[in-house]
């Protein structure tokens, strides 16, 4: 039996030793770009995909009544807009924002929680050109340049004291390409 075990070990050892050769083969390396848009603030860079914390679009610190309309800008890009950049095959993209976390599908409204205080999207300062809840907006992309989507904010006067506190709201919003 030793033998046996001596003789096996013998031939594996001499089919290791013959076994000894070279493999060549290929690695194959790729990359997909896909007709995208990149969303940029200046501040916060989301490329190649629409998804993340944009801008705040901040109305400040006021007191328990204002006679005026409150008007925001969305304050880290400093104009007022995102910039959209899309790679040559995309020629236009749509904008679509949300009714926010407490709208009620037909106004958008801030909350601290048992108290809100309804407000208004626009495409201009001026606030001639609104974005409704869920309502498309067409961009044009030209020339693979940065295409500006502006949102300014509006929050409409209240003569009726409302509680102090901290009022906010999240919108979410859809490029579409």
């Amino acid at each position: 039996m030793k033998s046996w075990v001596v003789m096996t070990l013998g031939t594996v050892l001499l089919l290791a030793e013959e076994a000894q050769a070279a493999i060549s083969g290929q690695i194959d390396a790729r990359l997909t770009i896909i007709a995208s848009c990149a969303v940029t603030n200046d501040i916060t860079n989301s490329a190649g995909s629409p998804v993340g914390d944009f801008s705040l679009l901040d109305f400040g610190s006021q007191g328990p009544t204002w006679t005026n309309p409150i008007n925001a800008n969305l304050s880290d890009a400093g104009n007022g807009t995102l910039e959209v950049s899309c790679n040559p095959s995309v020629t236009g993209f749509t904008v679509t924002i949300d009714g926010g976390t407490h709208g009620d599908g037909t106004t958008r409204r801030l909350s601290n929680g048992t108290q809100t205080i309804p407000y208004q999207l626009f495409l201009d300062a001026s606030g001639g050109d609104s974005y409704r809840i869920g309502q498309q907006r067409n961009f044009a992309v030209t020339h693979g340049g940065q295409v500006p989507i502006p949102v300014f904010g509006s929050v409409v006067a209240n003569t009726r004291a409302v509680p102090a506190g901290v009022y906010t709201d999240t919108l979410t919003v859809t490029l579409d390409w």
